[in-house]
């Protein structure tokens, strides 16, 4: 059951960097001038930092003491 969840976590983060991908190619392919792309580069590390908060928290979680309760 915990390898179930891992996959739905895993699939969970693939959409989210699908999602980010998306927003930061158009704002750097389709912005005009230098503020989009500056940005599209605050947004970048932001979607890193979120990431890796979310990531951190995620391995601190007992996934198999949450299925037992």
């Amino acid at each position: 059951m915990g390898a179930i969840i891992n996959i739905l976590v895993g699939f969970i983060f693939l959409i989210y960097w699908s999602g980010v991908f998306i927003i930061f190619y158009h704002l750097t392919r389709f912005g005009i001038g230098t503020q989009p792309k500056k940005f599209s580069l605050i947004f970048l590390l932001g979607s890193v930092a979120l990431f890796l908060l979310s990531a951190f928290l995620y391995l601190k979680v007992d996934v198999n003491h949450l299925i037992n309760i």
